[in-house]
Formats: C-alpha cells, sequence, structure tokens
C-alpha cells in the first residue's frame, strides 16, 4: 500500500470544509490518513480515540458527505480519488470489495453510491410500502429525498421527517404536516435539522408539536438551515454562558486579614510616651558611663 496521502485544496480550502468545527477537519484529515489505497477506512474509532474525535465530529462529516458509511462500520472517503492518484506499481485494491462494488466514480472523481444510501437500506421498501396508500404519498413526495438528486442532496437525509415524527412525538394533523413541509420547502431546513428538534423535545419529555415548532421557527428565524451551522451557534451559546458564570462569580475569600492593606499607625498614650522617654534617658546614660 502506498504511504503517501495528498490533500486537493478544491476541497480542503472550499467554504463547505473550511465552515466545518476544527475538530470535525482534524478527523477528516486523519481519516485521509490512514485510509487504504481506495480511501476506505475500518479503523474509525482507533482514530477517533487517538486524536480525542467525538461522535458528532464523524457524524458531521457524514452529514456533509466527506465521508460515505457503510452498514458494516467502514467508511469511504468521498473525494478520495480527488485528492490521491497512486501510481500502479505501489496500488493496492481493496479488501472492502462488497463496499467498493456499490460505488461509482463520476466525472469530478468523487465516489457516489450505485442504488441507495447505504445508512437507509430501507428507503426503497418503505416508498414502495407508502405508494399503496394515496393518503401517505403526499407526505411521503415531500421528505424521502432520493439519492439520484444533485449534490445539495448531500445536506439531506434518506429518511422519513414525518414518520420519524410520529415514532417519536404523536401524530400530526393536516396543519402540523404542512408546517413541517413548509420548514423543508420554503426555509430550506436541512430534514436533519428539524429530526434534531424532534429529538429534542422528546428528549426533554416535550411530546408536542409546540416544542418542536417553537425550536424550528427560531431556527429558521436565526438562518440555522444545516446541523453544521445549528452546532456552531450552540457552541456560541456555550461560550457565552460559560462567560456570564465567571463574570457573576464572587471573588474568593482570602484568608488575610483586612487590615494588612491599610496604612496602621500607632497613637501612642501619654503614659507610654513617658515610659518611652525614661527608657532613652536610661539608655544615653548608659552611653555615657561606658
Amino acid at each position: 500500500m502506498a504511504q503517501r496521502r495528498m490533500f486537493s485544496k478544491k476541497i480542503t480550502d472550499s467554504d463547505k470544509f473550511l465552515d466545518l468545527p476544527l475538530t470535525a477537519q482534524a478527523l477528516y484529515f486523519h481519516l485521509n490518513m490512514h485510509a487504504d489505497d481506495d480511501g476506505f477506512v475500518d479503523n474509525i474509532k482507533t482514530i477517533k480515540r487517538m486524536i480525542g474525535a467525538s461522535d458528532g465530529d464523524l457524524r458531521i462529516l457524514m452529514e456533509q458527505a466527506f465521508v460515505l458509511p457503510f452498514e458494516s462500520g467502514v467508511i469511504v472517503i468521498k473525494d478520495w480519488k480527488i485528492h490521491n492518484y497512486i501510481p500502479k506499481d505501489r496500488y493496492q485494491k481493496t479488501v472492502h470489495t462488497t463496499e467498493f462494488s456499490r460505488l461509482t466514480l463520476e466525472e469530478n472523481k468523487s465516489y457516489t453510491e450505485r442504488i441507495q444510501n447505504v445508512y437507509n437500506l430501507d428507503t426503497q421498501d418503505r416508498i414502495d410500502k407508502d405508494r399503496i396508500d394515496k393518503d401517505r404519498i403526499s407526505k411521503d413526495k415531500l421528505v424521502v429525498v432520493e439519492v439520484s438528486e444533485p449534490a445539495t442532496a448531500t445536506e439531506k437525509s434518506n429518511f422519513n421527517v414525518i414518520d420519524y415524527y410520529q415514532e417519536r412525538i404523536d401524530d400530526l394533523d393536516d396543519y402540523q404536516l404542512q408546517k413541517l413541509k413548509d420548514y423543508i420547502q420554503i426555509d430550506n431546513l436541512a430534514p436533519e435539522l428539524i429530526k434534531r428538534a424532534i429529538d429534542r423535545a422528546a428528549d426533554n419529555s416535550k411530546r408536542n408539536f409546540g416544542y418542536v415548532n417553537s425550536i424550528l421557527k427560531k431556527w429558521a428565524q436565526n438562518g440555522i438551515k444545516t446541523i453544521v451551522q445549528q452546532d456552531e451557534e450552540q457552541r456560541n451559546f456555550d461560550v457565552k454562558k460559560a462567560q456570564r458564570t465567571y463574570s457573576n462569580q464572587q471573588p474568593a475569600k482570602s484568608n488575610v486579614p483586612e487590615w494588612v492593606d491599610k496604612d496602621y499607625r500607632h497613637e501612642a498614650t501619654a503614659e507610654e510616651q513617658a515610659q518611652l522617654e525614661e527608657l532613652k534617658a536610661s539608655m544615653l546614660e548608659n552611653e555615657k558611663g561606658s
């Protein structure tokens, strides 16, 4: 296997990449360094532990399609062929032949999946079942994202928002359904972002549409449309909160008494002054005698 790894500025200098958290960027570089000659990595957990990366960093790389995940636990660097050219005499074919067979190479040398997102293999089956029920066709058309869509679909997911909401929260009425459609179609919120709002509501035992709607409304007003943007917003909030907490803390009490900082002056009494004069006179008398 070739030991040298290269990176293309077409990818690493793009706004999309530079908008990633620095920890996610670092993880991306390390994954590239440890990939085989076809861009596959099968020791992700080891690499994360080695550099102190989190599951969130890996999830961001997946959601932004910098890496493509397989249900086997293997990932592949999507733009591997853009980064690297390996001479035939040094090239060793990947051992992950099953996963490799599910990829095609686009004209720009970027990997793409042949049929469907391996992260959601049941999507097509669900679509086929939904077609039987006419009442659910209108819902599914708006929330199931086909993998054959252009690059903008990389920020979206192949899961069904409506199904996920009803699974974690409750059934939707027509008004609530339309609101979720509007957040996707009008406000352009990524389905993963809507999923996060649903998870927050469910995890906080706030299983009602009003709570989910308030979160999504705030994000839409603040221009938050992707998971990456929301992660950045959360980090900024945490930093400001920590600064406020620090500034409100009372200074620790010192064990040094207050009088140390005062300009201390002892006013002698008349009796003390007389004793001092007597001591001076005695000392002078002793000096004369010596």
